[in-house]
């Protein structure tokens, strides 16, 4: 646990509610010390003279004022750096950690509780309230996808696509931050993986980039989210899957967070859907639900929250949004960033991952539970569960786990001009979604000794391809 210390009148002293050890540490050192300019949450001292030297990890090498320096710079300059390591970001409404190794998001911590898992499960409606609480009463939170799936009430994809919409969220909220400070710590990432989870962090910086633009944009016309909706107009127009799927919970009663519940949608996509409902004239909003004493949103004066998505920032616009700043440089660095791909030959590809997915079904094979493994590997694969890639539409896993080499080179080949400008790393990514969900399908399912060990053979199989 790190060293507390408190301010008494002039002087910084120990808080002696915590252990000793930092104290002494600090105790032992020499010379004098410089108190620097900093944000009200932050204490920087520098040594004067340097005298040099380090800590062993963990140990933090860089701080920050979250206000004064633009958090997805940072970002993606450690993914350019192929950085391992934690990003910790400590804001008035909690602390987020974001989790690298060699520069990808692997993990995600907070400790806000709107980002745990059992709430994202509730809020994109996987589960009832109720059947959350009733695992709660008998599980701790750190068990509570497993438990899920294990009583039937949520499926493996599912609970896959929920973790990894957790961590996206985090990630969302942490580059969002204008208020706070942010620590860069220097300590190993397990070869475990934490939930065997990998996303792209070039993806999800332009994934928040896209999503402070068009909500600053839907905005305009929906200042918060807790406005309810009601039905007006035609109903027989032709709308897209996710407008059809509200515009059908729509009953006056419910909120746009209660149509994201029910609808499972994140906050960000009801939003947007709700928006576009609102320009064809389906619906209205208002600030009472049908039946109640309805004041339209003509008469809501300008809103200026002290919270945007749940993030506190510092300088609402003109308009009532929130105002943004993010700079561009260390997004147009990390996409004009090259994609290490070697050359290879697409028919290796597919084999070294093949040779994975055989490994992750082996070992979970000496469980006894094989044959649920691989039915629930299909039904994700099936349903685009774990990747849109249309190079894995129509295939299966064998019982062995594999997929058929041929089809998977046949179907490389026929979407080859579709994939981007650089196909093979396309079709790999995909492969690589894949091979993430078996691993945190399998972790689910071995001791923790065993998830271990695969996560370390597995690694050292990617490595063929000169990646991990």
């Amino acid at each position: 646990m790190s060293q507390r210390f408190r301010i008494d009148g002039s002087q910084l002293v120990p808080d002696e509610r915590q252990g000793t050890q930092q104290a002494a540490t600090l105790a032992g050192r020499t010379g004098s010390y410089v108190l620097q300019p900093t944000s009200p949450d932050l204490l920087v001292f520098s040594r004067t003279p340097a005298e040099g030297g380090a800590l062993a990890a963990p140990r933090v090498v860089l701080s920050g004022d979250a206000a004064g320096f633009p958090l997805s710079d940072l970002i993606a300059f450690l993914s350019q750096s192929r950085w391992s390591g934690v990003i910790r970001v400590q804001a008035p409404g909690g602390e987020r950690s974001v989790i690298l190794r060699e520069g990808e998001v692997r993990g995600a911590t907070s400790d806000v509780v709107a980002d745990r898992l059992g709430e994202v499960l509730v809020r994109l409606g996987y589960v009832e309230r109720s059947q959350l609480e009733t695992v709660l009463r008998e599980q701790p939170p750190s068990k509570i996808g497993r438990t899920l799936v294990e009583r039937g009430l949520l499926q493996a994809h599912d609970l896959f696509k929920c973790v990894t919409h957790q961590v996206s969220e985090i990630f969302h909220a942490i580059v969002l931050c204008r208020e706070g400070s942010f620590f860069l710590v220097d300590q190993p990432v397990e070869d475990k993986l934490g939930h065997n989870i990998q996303l792209s962090t070039q993806s999800l910086l332009m994934d928040s980039i896209r999503k402070i633009d068009e909500l600053a944009h839907f905005r305009k016309r929906i200042p918060h989210s807790r406005l309810y909706v009601l039905r007006k107009g035609q109903m027989n127009a032709k709308l897209d899957a996710d407008e059809d799927k509200v515009l059908a919970l729509v009953d006056g009663r419910r909120t746009l967070l209660d149509l994201g519940q029910a609808s499972r949608l994140s906050e960000f996509d009801v939003t947007k859907v709700v928006y576009g409902l609102l320009e064809g004239g389906f619906v209205q909003l208002s600030d009472k639900p049908m039946g109640g004493t309805a004041q339209s949103l003509s008469g809501i004066p300008a809103v200026r929250p002290k919270t945007f998505m749940g993030i506190p920032v510092v300088r609402p616009s003109s308009t009532g949004i929130p105002a943004v700043r993010v700079s561009q440089s260390g997004l147009r660095a990390i996409t004009q960033q090259a994609t290490q791909t070697p050359v290879l030959d697409v028919r290796e590809v597919v084999r070294v991952f093949n040779r994975i997915f055989r490994e992750i079904a082996s070992e979970v094979s000496k469980q006894g539970l094989a044959r649920e493994f691989i039915a629930s590997a299909n039904a994700a694969l099936s349903g685009q569960a774990l990747s849109s890639s249309p190079v894995l539409a129509g295939l299966a896993f064998a019982q062995d786990g594999s997929l058929q080499d041929a089809r998977l080179v046949e179907s490389y080949e026929r979407y080859r001009a579709t994939l981007g400008p650089e196909p093979l790393a396309a079709f790999r990514q995909a492969l690589s979604d894949v091979m993430f969900f078996l691993l945190f399908q399998a972790g689910e399912l071995l001791e923790s000794r065993a998830d271990e060990d695969l996560a370390r053979r597995v690694k050292d199989m990617l490595a063929t391809l000169g990646g991990s």
